[in-house]
């Protein structure tokens, strides 16, 4: 069973990481900003697709924001270093992203 309030306090914590305000977040991903509040308040539960949605605006896996496994990487690391321009932080979150993805791919492949 699903901990939404685990997930809630993920969102919120990844959210801020990539200093996004709730309605930067919200015009990514297409929800007004008091719904994007309300799935990081736990308020309203979040549907696998939409949370899918946060998982790739942020770099983090599903499994991450589930509680199913923590992360910490360099990837993240560099996401909160203050002297990086705008556009290095957009390839890092592209890399990121591929990264994930091909891990996710990967896992589901039963490949080692």
């Amino acid at each position: 069973m699903l901990d939404y309030e685990v997930i809630a306090k993920r969102l919120k914590a990844a959210r801020k990481e990539m200093n996004y305000s709730q309605q930067e977040v919200a015009n990514f991903i297409g929800k007004k900003r008091s719904q994007i509040s309300y799935y990081e308040t736990g308020a309203r539960k979040i549907n696998l697709s939409l949370l899918n949605q946060f998982s790739n605006l942020y770099g983090k896996s599903i499994e991450y924001f589930i509680g199913e496994r923590e992360e910490e990487d360099k990837l993240e690391i560099a996401h909160r270093s203050t002297d990086i321009a705008q556009d290095d932080l957009e390839k890092i979150k592209w890399a990121k992203n591929f990264v994930n993805n091909l891990c996710e791919l990967r896992n589901m492949l039963g490949v080692k």
